[in-house]
């Protein structure tokens, strides 16, 4: 296959060359890979019966080296074809990977991987095959005003240029994320015919800071797996890792004069009155229960450890998103 410029990924996707059975889906924004990844599963069973679709990630591979090998070779009892989806991108062993591209087997395999440089070896091997497709993915703005397009045409509305200018100034560069935002855009504006500025002002919050927020929380909630994925949203959405570091000191910091104010006997609404800026009050019941959960205690031994994570993302910019994750695992270890 030839590479694929972004430009024309979307048009592949809709219309796969009927000699693909092997494809590579890459680039900085997860939630886009995702989608097209799915998309192209679809096709892969369009037309074919009955399709089972399965997905392994890297703790399935971690656990069995060999498990991708099985997939494509057990034959479905209940179903005429296989997808095999495998969401582990560059860490993939290559040489293994083309010796499984080689062998004979009725099944079509995708592949979802973060940013890979040009010279990648995981890159090369799909561009290489006539029948594989490798795609990279990478989030533009005409990404946007065409899913604008696309799910306010399916609910039946209109938006004007202001307003759609507007719109996607509130949206970040996370495709799923920017597609859930104006879903529940749409919902909200149905059966008025038009979106409005203040349709989009009432509803649709900034994606980075909801990102942010949800980090934040999966963090002090204990949830490593959920805050190291709103981690690589974060970043592949164009936040960096610091960014991340800071916004949790800020929400630690706040835990803990709850925590202290709860520890002291003293009034929770009061105390929560004061923090500035408050927190949201959709989030108000999770955030006292993690303060309370953790305790003045070991928020306080937390803050030295979130400090220096920060420090050490600003001297070595390189390193941020290994020194992010590791701080994540140990919080959230704490819990």
């Amino acid at each position: 296959m030839v590479a694929y410029k972004s430009a024309s990924v979307p048009r592949f996707i809709k219309s796969p060359d009927a000699t693909c059975r092997f494809a590579l889906v890459y680039g900085p924004d997860i939630g886009l890979v995702s989608e097209r990844a799915e998309a192209l599963a679809k096709h892969f069973s369009a037309g074919r019966g009955e399709t089972e679709i399965v997905r392994l990630d890297e703790r399935d591979v971690a656990d069995d080296a060999s498990r991708i090998e099985v997939e494509l070779r057990t034959i479905p009892m209940f179903a005429a074809r296989k997808v095999v989806r495998v969401g582990m991108g560059a860490r993939l062993d290559v040489p293994t990977l083309k010796a499984l591209l080689e062998m004979q087997s009725e099944a079509a395999l995708i592949i979802e991987a973060g940013n890979l440089r040009p010279d990648s070896a995981l890159r090369k091997l799909f561009e290489g095959r006539k029948d594989a497709a490798a795609l990279p993915c990478y989030s533009e703005s005409s990404n946007v005003v065409s899913l604008i397009d696309e799910v306010l045409k399916e609910a039946g509305l209109q938006i004007d240029g202001d307003a759609k200018a507007y719109l996607i100034a509130r949206l970040g560069a996370d495709q799923a994320l920017s597609r859930a935002e104006v879903a529940k855009l749409a919902l909200y504006a149905s059966g008025r015919g038009r979106v409005s500025i203040d349709d989009i002002e009432a509803i649709v919050g900034d994606a980075a800071e909801i990102a942010l927020e949800n980090f934040v929380y999966q963090v002090s909630g204990g949830d490593a797996k959920a805050a190291l994925r709103e981690l690589d949203r974060l970043g592949a959405a164009g936040t960096g890792a610091a960014s991340a570091l800071a916004a949790l000191g800020r929400h630690f910091t706040q835990l803990h004069r709850l925590a202290a104010a709860q520890a002291e006997g003293g009034n929770v609404q009061q105390t929560l009155r004061t923090l500035r800026p408050p927190p949201n009050f959709k989030r108000v019941d999770a955030f006292t229960a993690h303060a309370r959960r953790w305790g003045g205690g070991r928020l306080l031994q937390s803050l030295p450890l979130i400090q220096d994570a920060v420090r050490r993302t600003r001297l070595s910019p390189d390193l941020e998103d290994a020194l992010a994750a590791r701080l994540v695992l140990t919080l959230t270890a704490k819990i």
